[in-house]
């Protein structure tokens, strides 16, 4: 339980950070882009008011897919919009899916503004009986300063210097808009589910794997539980990390993705327990073994959900 303090530090840090990004001229660019891709009209975040929140276990869903860069078609990536289409099929294909229990933001509106509120609208509706789902794909990259050197910001609690970074909609001619390993993790912390399940599928992904961090004063809010990432003891929440490579390698189209969404529709099962669940630990067994099979990129998991972390069945 947390108590009073470690309540009011972490809504006045949620605020801070939220106004910060929402009033920042580096996430505004795009709000206004009509994207006829957008599947939820996500802008408007409406709380789901039709269902009983504690009822039982509900399944909650962010699908985020940029593919689109602006100014920059080259860097473009239909494969990225393929996919998170090919994903939110899969999922309301399946019993426990509900379509207004998932979002899915994709092209222009893959802002970093829109992640964030995304983030809270989904932090507003799951509960401590949940399970919540997060798919992001873009392109990613350890934060470096023009000049080649590395950045970690605060807290510093990188080997290597860098944070890792998700690439936004507007993020190749606005050197500010993009969403960083901590303060995505943050976010992911604030969730109360009983099971948080992260996908991302970017260049250095494997950086994502931070563990979630706990306390029960501002204290414990230290460069030591930041820099525990990996730590199962810290774990607040049964989380687990599906990454497409490793923190200091590329990631090659969405291979990774499309692999995943393969063993959910039922090859993960099927070359798994054979139990009629398509958990997250299989479908990363099947896709891991078919692109380590190409031999480019190496996927990586971070594994502290107790037993296996169903998605469909």
């Amino acid at each position: 339980m947390k108590n009073k303090l470690q309540a009011k530090f972490i809504t006045l840090a949620t605020l801070i950070i939220c106004m910060a990004l929402i009033v920042s001229p580096a996430y505004s660019t795009g709000l206004n882009a009509k994207d006829q891709l957008n599947r939820n009209n996500n802008l408007n975040l409406p709380k789901v008011n039709d269902i009983q929140i504690n009822a039982g276990t509900e399944y909650w869903a962010l699908l985020f897919a940029v593919g689109v860069y602006r100014n920059n078609p080259n860097q473009d990536r239909p494969s990225m919009l393929e996919a998170v289409d090919d994903l939110y099929d899969v999922l309301i294909n399946s019993p426990q899916w509900q379509p207004d229990h998932i979002h899915v933001v994709k092209g222009s509106q893959a802002t970093g503004q829109n992640l964030i509120k995304e983030l809270i609208w989904l932090i507003q509706n799951e509960d401590g009986d949940d399970m919540s789902l997060i798919y992001i794909t873009t392109h990613g990259s350890p934060l470096l300063a023009e000049n080649g050197y590395p950045i970690d910001i605060p807290p510093k609690d990188e080997a290597d210097g860098a944070d890792e970074i998700l690439v936004m909609y507007d993020g190749f001619d606005n050197p500010y808009a993009f969403i960083w390993d901590d303060l995505l993790n943050f976010f992911l912390s604030l969730l109360q589910s009983q099971g948080v399940c992260l996908i991302v599928d970017s260049c250095f992904s494997g950086g994502f794997n931070d563990a979630p961090f706990k306390g029960n004063t501002i204290e414990d809010y230290t460069l030591e539980s930041f820099s525990e990432g990996l730590a199962e003891e810290i774990a607040t929440q049964g989380r687990v990390v599906l990454m497409s490579c490793e923190e200091d390698t590329y990631s090659y189209g969405s291979h990774f993705s499309n692999y995943l969404i393969d063993g959910l529709w039922g090859l993960a099962d099927l070359f798994g327990n054979g139990d009629g669940i398509n958990s997250a630990e299989e479908a990363f067994d099947y896709a891991q073994s078919l692109v380590e099979l190409v031999g480019y990129q190496h996927p990586t998991i971070l594994d502290l959900y107790p037993g296996e972390f169903p998605i469909t069945s």
